[in-house]
């Protein structure tokens, strides 16, 4: 028996996914998803100046995702977030990813959810298997269900089958394997795609064993994965290669590109990035140049995004109809000092 609360959350769901389909022109040869809703975890671990391109990945892919419709109340982003204001920083309270310091991906619309410290191996194991303390806000918080796509964006320091975290702990391939392992059997997720931008990348996902995940790596095991170029102002390297060459593709993919996720996995062959991209698609049902890209980069509900000011139509006020077939009836107030009483009292 459904309660009016589970009928009114099937209808809106069931309305979401009307709204997806009558938006979006989905051609035949796709494999159309079930998923309801997408969210992003957005991961930098490290910290310190001289790491300045990684805290430039995230955001850029940040700003990616946010530009192709998933709104920050379905964005984790974990940054030590000690760049921008930085007394190293020519440019104070701005980041960049390119020589041309033609976007500034720290803009104004940046919501930091972990910072600093609290970027942590226990924060992000936590995170994604829901296991936060009670008074956790919901900003916080991964409200994931088995609806979800989930896009898991790793950058940092690694090597053979570890992630370092700000220089003062790791975490392991089969902790990462086990974490995923939790969300699947407690129904957080419909599918994940899985992106790491480390040494040694691929060595990351070779101990995943839940379904429904598709992965990919800057790099292999016995591999370095390089930084793209140097800004002579700033000082330091500003980009990555995989990612750099990851950002030129999502630069041309809009709300109804019919772009797939096999030509998002080939983006950066090894004359570009140096290091060789490796891919995982065995735990993967489905087939990757049949599933859309904006199945993980975009939103089920497409955004547009305006500056332009709307103008809002006046609501036409109420007419009062008068019952002209009864005559209302009379009423006034009671007087203070009752008549009958005051006769009474001579």
């Amino acid at each position: 028996m459904m309660f009016p609360k589970d009928i009114l959350q099937w209808t809106l769901s069931f309305m979401s996914i009307l709204i997806y389909s009558e938006a979006i022109d989905i051609p035949e040869n796709f494999q159309k998803s079930n998923h309801t809703n997408n969210w992003a975890v957005l991961v930098d671990t490290s910290r310190f100046w001289f790491n300045y391109r990684h805290v430039a990945n995230v955001l850029s892919i940040y700003r990616s995702v946010k530009r192709l419709g998933i709104p920050d109340s379905q964005i984790i982003l974990m940054i030590s977030d000690d760049m921008a204001c930085n007394p190293r920083n020519p440019r104070p309270a701005t980041i960049f990813n390119n020589a041309h310091e033609q976007i500034n991906v720290y803009g104004d619309d940046v919501e930091v959810d972990y910072r600093g410290y609290e970027v942590s191996v226990e924060n992000f194991v936590r995170l994604l298997t829901g296991r936060v303390p009670p008074d956790t806000p919901r900003s916080k918080r991964l409200l994931t269900d088995e609806g979800s796509n989930v896009l898991i964006y790793l950058t940092g320091h690694g090597g053979d089958g570890f992630l370092k975290f700000q220089d003062s702990e790791e975490i392991t391939s089969q902790e990462l394997a086990d974490a995923l392992e939790q969300m699947w059997q407690k129904r957080r997720y419909n599918e994940i795609f899985f992106i790491i931008d480390t040494c040694q990348a691929s060595s990351m996902y070779e101990k995943f064993y839940s379904p429904n995940i598709l992965a990919t790596a800057s790099s292999l095991v016995g591999e370095d994965s390089l930084s793209h170029h140097v800004d002579s102002a700033i000082g330091v390297y500003i980009i990555d290669r995989y990612t750099y060459y990851v950002l030129e593709f999502l630069e041309n993919v809009h709300p109804n590109s019919k772009k797939t996720m096999s030509e998002f996995l080939a983006v950066c062959p090894k004359h570009a990035c140096i290091s060789t991209v490796g891919v995982r698609r065995d735990l993967f049902k489905r087939d990757p140049n049949k599933v859309p890209i904006t199945d993980f980069f975009g939103s089920v509900r497409p955004v547009i995004i305006t500056t332009d000011s709307i103008d809002i139509i006046d609501i036409p006020k109420r007419k009062n109809y008068v019952n002209t077939t009864q005559t209302p009836e009379k009423r006034g107030y009671l007087p203070q000092f009752p008549v009958h009483l005051i006769q009474n009292t001579v």
